[in-house]
């Protein structure tokens, strides 16, 4: 009996003990993981669990994982293979079949960050914009790629396209966006146009064909299916002057005029033939040749009454040109032709020397031949001087002797009608000198060179007036041909011809110094005697003066002596002795106030010279 109570005593004891063993005291970041007969189970602390002593096969504690708040870890399900993420912050407890990896840090994604997910499981694409902590939704989540926000400024924009529709819309600033994952950048960020008040620009719609326009103040950015007509930059409206205008085309081809002032922008079909053009001013001076573009027929515009103004031309005009009112001289004359090649004839003369060129009129030109031996002919004369003009030669002849000549001089000529002028001859002073030289070179040829020098005027002479006929004929009357210069073209002859003109000249230096002595003699000799007759007409002239003066003296003083005696009236006895004794005095005392000195004779002193012992 007391083996069995001993017995019973230990085997409590031993259960007692095993008992308090098995008992698991569980913390709050504890579990306990407990794997029955046919299962598994897990306890969470904090708790006390006690194993079931026949339906536990093992257990075993374990800490709970601790994730931070930037971290996630994936979960696994044994039996199934699902898969979960947690985030933190939390102490995570796993089930009884669940396994999990190692913690990860999550992104943190700032404001212009984001990124583009894909959900393995669904095969869908998301976009996930910061700012935010990035931690994978499902287990199946990737991350596909990293993306930055686009920026767009105020005057900022881009085209986005749908890589799933092909649709594209415009994004404007100022803003920030993400691309979605099926969406990509259309070209690159362009900058919308900032209009001014004067600008506007032309966008054309790609998709309907129609053009609007968009007038400022103000920022305009395009739709997506818009562009600029006219270019990357603005239009600015043209803006024109009281005497400016513009040619507009519609697309019709139908042109209209717009003139100034005022402000012209085109519509949205249509072009400038020309955006700024100044009128033609017509005056009493100018005047407007116009062409009318449908039929080409060309009118004169002018003012009336001298009321000046500023022509600006219909739309189916054009103003050709702007004509100067030709005002000729006296002695001045064009030529004109018409249209049909006739040819008529002002002289300013004329009461028509003041006129505008009619329309489809010009003036003519001639080229004549210029330079001393008129070889150059590209002298353009469109008015004609009619006055007598001196004209200038030179060229080579032979005498008969054979002295080869350069000779220089004038022909005095003038135009005596133009029209016969233009019938003959295109080059009047070319044609001048080219026959005036065969005369010459004929008469010369004739004549040896000591007959030349002492008659070349005579020759000259001849050679104008010998055929009167050439010149007549083209309407040119020549007045004279002078030789001014001649020279052998010959060094050797024209060393010798030098001495002979220098020895001639000589003599006549000679001579001339001879002449102008006795010219100065004779003048030597007249000047003399006319001096000498000056002196005696000079002579003569005092005489008659000095005499003139004296009775004129005399005169005077017998009218003092008869007005003096007539004075004393006979109260005096001997009153021309008185006067007498008056004078003498008025003559000492001149002498006296004087430096001469005075000699009297005895009697006039009245002195008597005693002779005492």
């Amino acid at each position: 009996m007391w083996f069995l109570v001993a017995g019973l005593l230990v085997a409590v004891g031993l259960a007692a003990r095993f008992g308090l063993r098995r008992i698991q005291y569980l913390n709050p970041k504890e579990q306990l993981l407990v794997k029955l007969l046919t299962s598994k189970i897990v306890v969470n602390g904090p708790a006390v669990y006690f194993p079931p002593l026949f339906e536990t096969l093992s257990y075993k504690k374990r800490p709970a994982l601790t994730l931070a708040t930037a971290q996630h870890c994936v979960v696994t399900e044994e039996r199934t293979g699902e898969q979960r993420v947690v985030e933190g912050p939390c102490a995570l407890f796993l089930g009884p079949y669940e396994a999990a990896a190692a913690a990860t840090e999550s992104r943190s994604l700032s404001e212009a960050e984001g990124v583009v997910v894909l959900d393995r499981a669904s095969g869908t694409r998301e976009l996930l914009a910061g700012p935010l902590v990035y931690a994978p939704r499902t287990a199946y989540e990737v991350v596909e790629r990293h993306v930055a926000a686009t920026t767009l400024k105020a005057s900022e924009y881009v085209r986005v396209q749908d890589a799933r529709t092909g649709k594209v819309r415009v994004v404007a600033g100022e803003c920030r966006f993400f691309l979605e994952p099926h969406e990509a950048l259309v070209g690159k960020i362009a900058n919308a146009w900032t209009l001014g008040a004067n600008d506007y620009v032309r966008l054309r719609d790609g998709a309907s064909g129609s053009v609007r326009v968009v007038r400022g103040p103000g920022v305009c950015v395009p739709k997506a299916t818009e562009d600029a007509v006219d270019g990357p930059e603005p239009l600015a409206a043209v803006a024109l002057k009281a005497w400016e205008y513009s040619v507009i085309q519609a697309p019709d081809g139908a042109r209209r005029v717009e003139r100034g002032p005022a402000l012209i922008r085109l519509g949205p079909e249509d072009v400038f033939l020309s955006a700024r053009k100044t009128g033609a001013t017509v005056d009493a001076l100018h005047a407007a040749l116009v062409r009318d573009r449908s039929t080409g027929a060309e009118r004169l515009v002018t003012c009336e009454h001298d009321a000046s103004f500023v022509f600006v031309p219909a739309a189916g005009e054009e103003i050709v040109e702007v004509r100067d009112l030709v005002r000729l001289a006296e002695h001045e004359a064009v030529i004109l032709r018409d249209g049909s090649g006739n040819y008529h004839y002002r002289y300013g003369k004329t009461p028509d020397g003041c006129f505008f060129v009619p329309p489809t009129w010009e003036i003519v030109s001639l080229k004549w031949s210029r330079g001393r031996r008129r070889e150059t002919r590209d002298l353009v004369i469109s008015v004609f001087d009619c006055r007598p003009q001196y004209m200038s030669f030179e060229f080579n002849c032979r005498t008969s002797d054979n002295v080869e000549l350069v000779l220089e001089g004038t022909f005095f000529w003038e135009v005596a009608s133009i029209p016969k002028m233009l019938e003959f001859t295109s080059d009047a002073p070319g044609d001048v000198c080219s026959h005036a030289r065969s005369s010459f070179i004929a008469l010369i040829s004739k004549v040896t060179l000591a007959e030349f020098m002492a008659s070349f005027n005579d020759l000259a002479k001849r050679a104008s007036d010998g055929d009167d006929a050439f010149y007549r004929n083209r309407g040119i009357d020549v007045h004279s041909l002078e030789v001014t210069r001649y020279a052998c073209a010959d060094a050797s002859t024209s060393a010798i011809l030098a001495q002979i003109i220098s020895e001639t000249t000589n003599r006549m230096c000679r001579l001339s110094q001879q002449d102008s002595e006795n010219e100065i003699a004779l003048s030597k000799i007249d000047g003399a005697v006319a001096q000498e007759k000056g002196k005696a007409e000079l002579n003569e002239i005092r005489e008659a003066r000095d005499v003139a003066a004296a009775r004129a003296e005399g005169e005077a003083e017998a009218q003092r002596l008869l007005s003096f005696l007539e004075t004393l009236d006979g109260r005096v006895t001997d009153g021309e002795a008185l006067w007498r004794e008056l004078r003498r005095k008025d003559a000492l005392e001149a002498v006296a106030s004087g430096s001469a000195h005075v000699y009297f004779t005895p009697d006039q002193a009245q002195l008597t010279i005693e002779t005492r012992a």
